[in-house]
């Protein structure tokens, strides 16, 4: 037999504003669970609440960098015999006007996160490139690019972080090698260097 919030979330989600939503089940420390889904990728959780015989609906956000505040994240509980029709109008009502206006802003976040993870692991795998030997040991949470081998370069660190601030170390480093590594890693510093007058990101080569 269906969990009243599966049996719920199924009278709800043809009621929900704009086509398309479904419902899945999932369980939670034994508590058998539903969420009402999206195929934009928003999603309402719908859990039993403490009190007994009501459910609790809350909205849900993928892992992100955006900076969510409690209120960006609302809940609501009803009682469970009230029906499917008195959930959507509490998710309508008292979830939705919140969520819609932060999930895209979620997005955005991640899409600008994930360019970004992408011009740091070219950089490195540029770095990689042009140090035989090196290779990326560590990707989280900042990519680090390191050469050990013993010779003309004895070790080079380069540690590519996520805030605008990149280390690039070097020991024992010949001329041409350190103005070969350098040169790559300004032309990527120049591509993202902050617009004139944002002071939000910094740059940093210490060579030794």
């Amino acid at each position: 037999m269906p969990s009243i919030t599966h049996q719920l979330a199924a009278e709800a989600a043809p009621l929900m504003h704009g086509s398309g939503w479904t419902v899945r089940t999932f369980t939670v420390a034994r508590d058998e669970c539903a969420a009402l889904e999206h195929p934009d990728g928003r999603r309402i959780k719908i859990s039993p609440a403490r009190r007994a015989g009501y459910v609790r609906a809350q909205v849900a956000y993928p892992d992100t960098s955006y900076h969510l505040t409690d209120a960006d994240s609302p809940s609501t509980e009803m009682r469970a015999d009230r029906g499917g029709k008195a959930l959507e109008e509490a998710v309508r009502t008292k979830l939705l006007p919140v969520y819609d206006e932060i999930y895209p802003k979620v997005l955005a976040a991640n899409e600008e996160a994930r360019k970004h993870a992408a011009i740091r692991a070219a950089l490195a795998d540029r770095l990689v490139s042009m140090v035989p030997g090196a290779e990326v040991t560590r990707s989280d949470p900042s990519l680090v690019v390191e050469y050990h081998r013993r010779g003309r370069i004895e070790r080079v660190t380069a540690q590519v972080l996520g805030d605008g601030l990149n280390i690039v170390t070097f020991r024992y480093v010949g001329d041409e090698a350190t103005a070969a590594v350098m040169k790559a890693y300004g032309d990527v510093i120049r591509r993202t260097a902050p617009a004139s007058g944002d002071g939000s990101g910094n740059a940093r080569e210490d060579a030794r």
